[in-house]
């Protein structure tokens, strides 16, 4: 008893302890503990120290808190296998930390992680965090000056003086000198003249602050094919390079930079990896006769029971078996993210994990958590430091502890967010307050390529001849048509109307976003013709916006309602009208492929959607040669001129060397054999004589006319022809025109005519003229159309003779193989639709695969707007696939018959 208490006296608090066991142990957690280096977005490193057996969730958790970050959802890190950044340079694969697993197992030890945004927003306006936007901002311009991610030009120049923007503010002319710009690395190559125009537009952004910009630049880069794509290299059925991409919106395939086909995921049933190849299994309307091949494709690559149907199966190579995974895991990962409401607990193709033993990644959270998520905790007034994108940059590096304090990012601009982003035009929820108009997010949308809708033909302007917005096939307003509707609107409680809108200027006015309160009487593509009885063809973006936001009650709208709707489920998708290529033992069927394809697009609705996203116009394409004083009034409609690259230009023209006409040169693949075209306009009473100059200048003997004269009371044409039995017209001093017999074949009327020269010389021509194509829809009847897409084709291989001049004895005659001469009333409707339908023909009769959209590019480039409506794309299409379907085959006797 008594050593008892001598113990419990030594060990009392005037005595000291020393816990052996407790330091030996912390000496043991010492050793098993390892640094991991992240590289940030600003160019920032920051050392880490995690335990070994420490998993990807430990360290990615220790990264956010040191960032503050809040939407971390969109964020991982990435890890390389050679060790060296993730760029466009370095081919080998970029993989993601995965947080399921140990750090150690997937990288090592001294490892190097580069935080990376992983799962990008379709829409970062919804993002809580003005910070969250600035990563997002950094991101993208690592991708643009990498060359990981494409932009055309004009939207490169704007990218970037949104950044200057957001980086030193308002444009000052005392503190910035004309080079200012040339301390900053804006573009991948960068010149004076790049310097030049950004600091043209930089003027143009005063008063947007940081988060201003930032927000903008968003917005703009989200348009662009290559946002939020994670490319995985792979071939094509010749061996050429292509890359799959994975987006919040399913899979798209690119080739040489640009988007050739999307797979929404609405549309996908299955995807899968077998070795080095990549399949999509595609859902498809029910269709009465099913191809036997792709039966057989679907039951070799999928192992179901042989009850189950399946219509189309899609196979890409891959760079081997890891690639193959590699982009399989990411598909499963960003459609979990995206299209989940909550993570599926459970594999997602149990018979393909249980054959192969591979289950399905899944993601902690989903985007709708995420946002769910940030909303509730929302911080405010936190600042952080913006960083430079000069060329010459500092990288700090320091060493942080897991219990170390979190601290700012590291820059050289400080900003606080007090407001997330530019807000738009109306409140968009219950939950949130009432917020301000934008006033700067929404200009210089004519730099970029904005998706527009664009109505069906409207009328010509009253005067008949006269130059109005747009005829049958103009691009204006011309007075609304049938088709538009009157719809008033009242402001909300916010004093707002609901919408807003793009265009104006050179485009026309389209409605963009549209508010829930205000849906049932909007929808975004709806083109806006008047507000309060003006208008709005010539005003500006700007101009637009003022007079909607000085109405004073009821806001009165005369509206062209879009002619494709966008549902919900598939507000983004885009169709899949290219051809993806199969595997190599499919190679033969590339044709039956793209009309496959085609069909799916049709019967979605999806192909309309796609081609309304086309460029009418080419933006860099001068046109000046159409406006020049004296050329003015020979345009019918003055919103549809030639560009002056490809415009027909008349040596001896009676008033000039101007006519509204173009040349268009279709290529065949894999042919020498080039479709020519002169597209022109219907010539008014005042441009006769150049029509017919055009014609004996271009040795043409064949016109195809795709109009009446008159239709509705309204002019569509003046007639340039004398009638059957009449004298001859004199449509210049030195040329006249006399019609020989005139034959009406019901759809179609087929003049002989004779060109003939004051010199003697003189030139057969025939005109076929299409009557059953109506004013506003399309024919009725498609064998027809394509009955005489075919007549046309062969009357214009059909080699004309032309003897240079009957008075010289013995002159020998040429043989030439002219343009066709093909028009309607504007030039561009009809007249696209013609030579995209023969062009078309020509490609099924040597079985090469159909891309129609890719066909409208190629004519757009060369002549704005043709094929301007999505009735006449539409119809042309299911044409296509009628002939294609009944196995057309172009033969030397249907050429004779039809000619006869």
């Amino acid at each position: 008893m008594m050593i008892e208490s001598v113990s419990r006296r030594a060990f009392s608090s005037s005595s000291g302890t020393y816990n052996v066991r407790a330091s030996e142990l912390a000496r043991d957690r010492k050793l098993c503990v390892f640094n991991v280096t992240v590289q940030f977005l600003d160019d920032t490193q920051q050392t880490f120290q995690i335990e070994k057996k420490a998993k990807g969730s430990v360290l990615l958790q220790q990264v956010f808190e040191h960032l503050e970050l809040i939407e971390k959802d969109y964020f991982g890190l990435q890890y390389t296998e050679n060790g060296y950044p993730p760029n466009a340079s370095n081919t080998e694969i970029t993989r993601w930390l995965d947080s399921s697993k140990s750090v150690k197992k997937q990288i090592g030890v001294n490892a190097q992680f580069w935080l990376a945004v992983r799962f990008y927003p379709p829409e970062p306006s919804r993002l809580a965090e003005e910070y969250t936007r600035y990563l997002l901002c950094l991101q993208l311009r690592k991708l643009l000056l990498d060359g990981r991610m494409v932009a055309p030009k004009n939207t490169a120049l704007l990218l970037a003086s949104f950044t200057v923007q957001a980086e030193i503010g308002d444009h000052n002319d005392s503190e910035h000198s004309s080079g200012y710009l040339s301390e900053f690395r804006l573009l991948p190559k960068q010149n004076a003249e790049d310097e030049r125009r950004i600091r043209e537009l930089h003027k143009m952004h005063k008063g947007q602050s940081p988060a201003d910009a930032d927000a903008n630049f968003l917005e703009h880069a989200k348009r662009l094919d290559c946002y939020g794509v994670d490319c995985h290299p792979a071939k094509d059925y010749n061996g050429k390079d292509i890359f799959i991409g994975v987006t919040s919106i399913g899979i798209v395939v690119f080739q040489n930079n640009v988007r050739v086909n999307t797979f929404s995921w609405s549309k996908i049933v299955k995807i899968s990896f077998k070795k080095k190849q990549f399949f999509i299994q595609l859902k498809r309307e029910p269709e009465k006769h099913r191809r036997s091949f792709i039966r057989r494709l679907a039951s070799r690559r999928f192992h179901n029971n042989s009850s189950e149907s399946y219509d189309t199966v899609l196979g890409f190579n891959m760079q081997s078996s890891r690639a193959a995974k590699a982009l399989w895991r990411c598909s499963v990962e960003r459609h979990g993210f995206f299209r989940l409401r909550a993570p599926r607990r459970r594999p997602l193709f149990e018979a393909l994990g249980a054959l192969a033993g591979i289950t399905a990644p899944a993601v902690p959270r989903t985007e709708t958590q995420a946002l769910e998520d940030a909303r509730r905790s929302r911080s405010s007034n936190r600042n952080f430091v913006r960083r430079s994108s000069s060329r010459t940059r500092d990288r700090s590096s320091t060493t942080a502890s897991p219990s170390s304090a979190p601290v700012p990012c590291r820059g050289s601009r400080v900003t606080s967010h007090t407001e997330p982003a530019p807000r738009p035009a109306w409140t968009p929820g219950d939950d949130e307050p009432p917020q301000p108009e934008r006033t700067e997010g929404d200009i210089l949308k004519h730099f970029v390529r904005i998706p527009l809708t664009y109505v069906d033909e409207s009328e010509s302007c009253s005067d008949g001849e006269g130059r109005g917005a747009a005829g049958d096939e103009g691009g204006g307003a011309g007075g609304g048509g049938e088709d538009a509707v009157c719809i008033r609107l009242a402001p909300g409680a916010d004093g707002l109307f609901g919408f807003n809108v793009r265009g104006g200027g050179a485009a026309p006015v389209l409605v963009s976003r549209v508010a829930p309160r205000t849906r049932k009487h909007l929808q975004e593509g709806d083109q806006v013709i008047s507000i309060n009885g003006t208008d709005v063809e010539e005003l500006t973006h700007e101009q637009v916006v003022q007079l909607i936001r000085t109405t004073r009650g009821v806001l009165t709208l005369l509206v062209k309602p879009n002619a494709v709707y966008v549902t919900a489920d598939s507000a983004v998708e885009e169709p899949a009208v290219f051809f993806v290529p199969m595997a190599g033992q499919y190679e033969g069927n590339a044709l039956e492929q793209s009309m496959l394809l085609l069909g799916d697009g049709l019967a979605s609705g999806a192909a309309l959607r796609q081609y309304e996203t086309l460029l009418r116009r080419q933006p860099d394409e001068p046109t000046a040669a159409s406006k020049l004083p004296h050329n003015i009034n020979k345009n019918r409609y003055k919103d549809i001129a030639p560009y002056d690259a490809t415009r027909v230009i008349l040596n001896n023209g009676p008033t000039g060397d101007y006519i509204n006409a173009s040349y268009i040169n279709m290529p065949i693949p894999n042919s020498d054999l080039v479709l020519t075209y002169i597209a022109t306009q219907g010539p008014l009473a005042s441009t006769v004589g150049d029509f017919w100059q055009m014609v004996w200048e271009s040795e043409s003997s064949l016109i195809v006319m795709l109009t009446v004269v008159s239709e509705r009371g309204r002019a569509k044409c003046h007639q340039y022809w004398p009638k059957v039995g009449t004298t001859p017209l004199k449509a210049t001093n030195a040329l006249t025109v006399l019609t020989n017999s005139e034959q009406n074949f019901g759809h179609y009327i087929r003049r002989e005519m004779t060109l003939k020269e004051s010199s003697g010389a003189s030139r057969n021509v025939t005109q076929l003229q299409y009557t059953a194509w109506p004013d506003h829809g399309v024919p009725e009847d498609a064998a027809a159309f394509i009955s005489f897409t075919q007549l046309c084709s062969n009357l214009r291989n059909h080699r004309a003779v032309m003897p240079s001049s009957t008075d010289e004895a013995g002159s020998e005659e040429r043989v030439v193989e002219p343009p066709m001469v093909v028009h309607c009333s504007a030039g561009v409707g009809r007249t696209g639709a013609l030579v995209l339908a023969e062009t078309a023909l020509e490609l099924l009769a040597r079985r090469l695969p159909l891309y129609p959209l890719d066909l409208v590019r190629a004519m757009r480039a060369q002549r704005p707007m043709c094929i301007q409506n999505s009735n006449q794309y539409k119809f042309v299409c299911e044409s296509i696939q009628a002939a294609y379907a009944q196995g057309f085959k172009k033969t030397s006797s249907e050429s004779e018959s039809n000619s006869n």
